[in-house]
């Protein structure tokens, strides 16, 4: 079921209620997989991971290979199983 919501997430263009994938992190906080392109990416979409104090980090996620992968901007990477996320969407 989360490798469908994945892929709809990833064709879905012209949704206009926010729809995003949350995990929450040991920092308190959330990441956070959203349906926006990340900057400088062709195939990357955004990933924030908030925390309760301080700074919250940014990167870009791709699914591959039945994983999310993430590669933070602070040069970091990271990899999670989908079926840890939770499907969110906005009214």
């Amino acid at each position: 079921m989360k490798k469908l919501l994945i892929a709809l997430m990833l064709v879905s263009s012209a949704v206009h209620a926010e729809e995003w994938l949350e995990l929450p992190n040991n920092a308190g906080g959330k990441i956070l997989l959203l349906t926006s392109k990340c900057k400088g990416s062709d195939t990357g979409l955004l990933v924030i991971s908030t925390i309760p104090k301080g700074i919250n980090l940014h990167g870009c996620w791709y699914a591959f290979a039945d994983m999310i992968h993430i590669s933070w901007d602070s040069g970091q990477a990271s990899s999670f199983d989908p079926n840890e996320f939770t499907y969110r969407k906005s009214k």
